[in-house]
């Protein structure tokens, strides 16, 4: 579970960067294809991130006290 939370918030990291990226093309004027790829990899960019934060909660709270 561990390696998959690691995975899970690298992934989200970067995507998060390259919505940032994305975002910043399209305020310098980049086409009508660059908004559409930024809106469908937000979709992306959300889902994978509440995954992530789902699986932390989860193993955060299964731990044992000791």
């Amino acid at each position: 579970m561990k390696i998959a939370v690691i995975v899970l918030g690298a992934l989200a990291a970067l995507l998060i960067v390259s919505q940032l990226v994305m975002g910043l093309m399209i305020a310098s004027g980049a086409d009508q294809k660059m908004r559409t790829m930024h809106q469908h990899s937000g979709y992306l960019t959300v889902t994978i991130s509440l995954i992530y934060i789902g699986l932390s909660l989860s193993t955060i709270l299964s731990k044992k006290s000791a």
